[in-house]
């Protein structure tokens, strides 16, 4: 059984700009822990574990929520990233 990685393609194509908030039908889903710790590590890690979950809980951060548990999109991922390290409020 071959394992379908196009999904898994984390490369950004020029010229292609999705809209906020639109999540693509191929992102990859990230446990919460997961997501706060690359969020650390791509931006200094100055956000703590709390801080995320809170922005997870409040909404403002996009989350999904498959059966009981939570996952962050990748491409979400990266939007909270950038919007860290250009000093936006959330």
């Amino acid at each position: 059984m071959a394992i379908n990685t196009e999904i898994f393609d984390q490369t950004i194509v020029p010229g292609d700009s999705p809209r906020t908030g639109e999540i693509r039908p191929h992102s990859p889903l990230l446990p919460p822990t997961a997501a706060w710790r690359i969020l650390r590590s791509r931006t200094g890690g100055h956000i703590s574990r709390s801080t995320f979950y809170r922005w997870l809980d409040s909404g403002k951060v996009y989350s999904l929520r498959i059966g009981s548990r939570m996952y962050v999109p990748w491409q979400t991922l990266q939007e909270v990233i950038g919007r860290c390290l250009s000093g936006e409020p959330f």
